[in-house]
């Protein structure tokens, strides 16, 4: 005796069709509806419109990328631009943003470490002149929860 009921030739392909295609017709009503970049936050080019971005380098909070180095690039006059901001998914309140740069083994510039700075979104922009030389960032904030720092040598060498 067998388990398996005898059907005419040919039903059980078409129920296997049958269930594919509203598997098919079910699973292709979802392709587009993807979920954005976990902590997305809002870029701003603060250089200007002739500075093209390059990347995003992380500040290390907590294990988490507490805010971000933004580098662009004017490949007309060779200059860098180095913004620091926060990430507001993962950081509420922050204080005391500071941005450094310089060309790889020259001196630092940097923006929020002055008397009476306190930058609370974002810190720069610099502008570095570096053309086909790297340069080295860093980026650092306090908040209530402790501070971030984190420094990047010899990004962007173009």
């Amino acid at each position: 005796m067998s388990i398996f009921r005898r059907t005419p030739a040919g039903t059980l392909r078409t129920r296997a069709v049958a269930v594919l295609g509203t598997v098919a017709l079910a699973t292709s009503s979802l392709v587009g509806l993807t979920a954005g970049p976990a902590n997305a936050i809002p870029r701003t080019n603060y250089c200007g419109g002739s500075y093209g971005f390059l990347k995003s380098w992380p500040i290390s909070w907590r294990a988490q990328s507490g805010g971000y180095i933004d580098v662009y690039y004017n490949s007309s006059n060779g200059y860098n631009c180095v913004i620091a901001r926060t990430n507001d998914s993962v950081i509420s309140s922050a204080w005391d943003i500071v941005v450094a740069a310089r060309k790889s083994g020259g001196t630092w510039q940097v923006d929020g470490d002055k008397p009476g700075q306190s930058f609370t979104k974002y810190a720069g922009p610099l502008y570095v002149y570096a053309p086909n030389s790297c340069i080295d960032i860093s980026g650092s904030f306090d908040t209530s929860g402790g501070g971030g720092a984190t420094g990047y040598d010899r990004v962007h060498c173009g």
